[in-house]
């Protein structure tokens, strides 16, 4: 009765609860038991600050409810060394 959907809903109850409502979200999975869990961080208007950016990313798998694919772990590495540069940028502006 535990799926990775119900660990996420869960999750942003618990942030909405205490008023952390995330504002940026980046979901990654590479298998079927990902697809509850792209559902609802989708589907989590409520539960996340009204402008929040969110990314489900799927990993070498076709069809998928997650919006973004990546080829494989390459690219996965590739994708979170970009954000860390944009971020360190942000971060010196």
């Amino acid at each position: 009765g535990v799926n990775k959907g119900i660990v996420a809903k869960r999750l942003l109850s618990a942030m909405q609860g205490k008023e952390m409502s995330p504002d940026f979200v980046l979901c990654i999975g590479d298998d079927r038991s990902d697809e509850d869990m792209f559902e609802v961080i989708t589907s989590s208007g409520p539960s996340m600050a009204p402008r929040a950016e969110v990314f489900a990313c799927t990993v070498g798998r076709k069809p998928s409810k997650a919006k973004y694919y990546l080829d494989d772990t390459t690219d996965i590495v590739r994708m979170v060394q970009g954000l860390a540069c944009v971020s360190d940028q942000i971060v010196l502006c």
